[in-house]
């Protein structure tokens, strides 16, 4: 309680507590009742079905309806009534119905909530809060409800009669011995009817036993160890601070021990009577420390001994669930956090109930590692790369898959320059790289081994182990043709190339050197022959130059032969 003027003095509260419970022990009826809360939905219930009405505006309406061995319901509506019907799910038992509406959101309100977002920005929703832009918390409405033989037992309308006694009179135990307030005078102990008043007590009031506040209270109830016990059909405990001063918090309590209704839950609350809310409920059957702090200020779900700040208890998969559920003007999203003796896992509820992460037990320390520069390792700790993946088994393994029912491939993408694709084509017949610069792939592989390059080989290694250009340097002990060709046909290939056996692999890189060192070798002995064949041919055409002198010589002395033998006398 508050003051609600500048002399008020403070209240002890004990006593004053005391004198309400026994004020309304002498004649006030019973505890109060808290004023309904806001209705957001008109409730119909045809047995096997309830049907929720909007009976508000909405821009979205939610149900949720959860029941026994983790029975689930949910259902969304922008334009109608809500249904839930009982199917071969839903067993006997006690259910809880949650309806949930929210208002619309302006839609520019929402596009800068979605580049907020984008941009990791938390101030931006901050500051649109402070400025009354986004939607207030949604209103809720939720109640129980039961599930007997295979029929709703439902009706709000229907509350069981508060009082036994009647209106006008009330059962007191006041008046047992010699006389009382109102008695007979009698003192045969027996229960008075007197008639109901208010008692004012201007002075503490201080009971030495116990006290029993209700309709259904009787003489001679035995208290056991209780102190003050509430004792009928509806029990209500209500706070009701009269502040006055508006700088002094004035909110009005209730503790509520089960709903009303018909079909209602059986549940303990801490209402928010000024706010018509309900922040804290504990349903009738929960298990025993369902919510349990120790000294050490752990909380325990399920758990009287938690061993770390929190800790739950489960039989099946305890799970932690994080729902956004669409109130303030982003997306709505759904996500569990689970475990069980399978793996661990995240799940994407409301998609699907995919399962994007999952660690298996045993699985070894620091198959994922996030470094703090952002480097990633998978085997190790200490990262020395944006992504390393580590293995220690001492054999073979393959350390990295990339696996896809089609095609597969990654980018290296330098974002200055072009990227490159490098991937398996969707045939699955070939490997390619491919600059990303508008023509083919420069670079493939097929099944077959066939390598085709569309540029040229540069290779930097040891290529040239026969000597490849020295065969011109000063000194090379260069073989005759003759012994040369005698090598070549002793050893059945040419010397400096080496053996090639039919189908073996070869050192493409050395066998092309040595290739170019024969190739240089037959080139000079090429250039040999030619020598020899062009001083050949040069003595050939001066011996033939001198035959052709040679035989014009002939030629003129047998032209002046046959001229003298024309010209003399004939001989007898």
């Amino acid at each position: 309680m508050n003051p609600s003027g500048s002399d008020r003095t403070v209240p002890r509260i004990p006593t004053v507590l005391l004198a309400l419970c026994a004020l309304v022990a002498l004649g006030t009826g019973g505890a109060l009742a808290a004023p309904p809360a806001g209705t957001i939905v008109d409730i119909e219930n045809t047995g096997d079905k309830l049907l929720f009405y909007p009976a508000v505006e909405f821009e979205r309406m939610i149900l949720t309806v959860t029941g026994p061995c983790g029975y689930e319901f949910r259902q969304v509506t922008k334009d109608r009534e809500m249904v839930f019907a009982l199917d071969e799910r839903t067993i006997d038992g006690v259910y809880r119905f949650y309806v949930t509406r929210e208002e619309e959101v302006d839609g520019n309100i929402v596009q800068i909530l979605r580049e907020a977002r984008a941009e990791n920005d938390a101030e931006t929703p901050k500051a649109l809060c402070r400025e009354g832009l986004l939607p207030a918390p949604p209103l809720s409405q939720t109640s129980g409800f039961l599930v007997d033989r295979g029929r709703i037992i439902y009706d709000p309308e229907a509350i069981e009669d508060r009082s036994v006694a009647g209106p006008a009179t009330v059962t007191s135990s006041l008046g047992h011995g010699a006389g009382g307030n109102g008695g007979n005078g009698g003192d045969d102990g027996g229960i008075q009817v007197v008639t109901a008043a208010d008692f004012v007590i201007n002075d503490d009031l201080i009971v030495d036993g116990s006290a029993c506040i209700g309709f259904d209270c009787v003489n001679g109830e035995v208290f056991s160890f209780d102190t003050i016990r509430l004792k009928e059909n509806n029990l209500r405990i209500k706070f009701d601070d009269t502040s006055v001063v508006p700088s002094f918090p004035a909110n009005d309590w209730q503790l509520t021990a089960n709903e009303s209704a018909n079909g209602g839950a059986s549940k303990f609350s801490i209402e928010d009577v000024s706010g018509g809310r309900t922040p804290f409920t504990v349903e009738a059957n929960a298990r025993s420390h369902s919510l349990y702090v120790d000294d050490g200020g752990r909380i325990g779900s399920r758990t009287s001994t938690p061993s770390v700040e929190i800790h739950t208890i489960d039989g099946d998969t305890p799970t932690l669930r994080l729902q956004q559920d669409g109130s303030s003007g982003f997306e709505p999203q759904t996500w569990d956090v689970a475990g069980n003796e399978t793996n661990f896992f995240v799940r994407d509820v409301t998609n699907g109930s995919t399962l994007p992460f999952r660690i298996r037990p045993s699985a070894p320390s620091n198959s994922i590692f996030i470094d703090v520069d952002g480097d990633v390792g998978l085997g190790t700790s200490s990262p020395e790369a944006a992504l390393e993946v580590a293995s220690t088994s001492g054999a073979f393994e393959n350390v990295l898959k990339l696996e896809n029912n089609s095609g597969v491939g990654f980018i290296l993408d330098n974002t200055t320059a072009d990227a490159v694709f490098i991937s398996v084509n969707n045939g699955g017949t070939a490997y390619t790289v491919n600059y990303d610069d508008g023509d083919p792939a420069e670079f493939s592989l097929d099944a077959d081994g066939n390598v085709t390059l569309s540029g040229t080989i540069t290779t930097t290694g040891g290529t040239c182990g026969g000597g490849c250009d020295l065969v011109f340097a000063d000194g090379y002990d260069l073989p005759t043709i003759e012994e040369h060709a005698a090598e070549m046909w002793a050893k059945g290939y040419l010397p400096n190339v080496g053996p090639t056996p039919e189908n073996a692999p070869i050192d493409l890189g050395d066998k092309t050197g040595r290739i170019l060192n024969e190739l240089e070798h037959a080139h000079i002995f090429i250039a040999q022959l030619n020598t020899q064949l062009s001083e050949s041919r040069s003595e050939f055409e001066r011996e033939l130059e001198a035959k052709d002198a040679e035989l014009a010589e002939m030629k003129d002395r047998l032209a002046r032969l046959e001229g003298l033998l024309i010209g003399s006398p004939t001989v007898d």
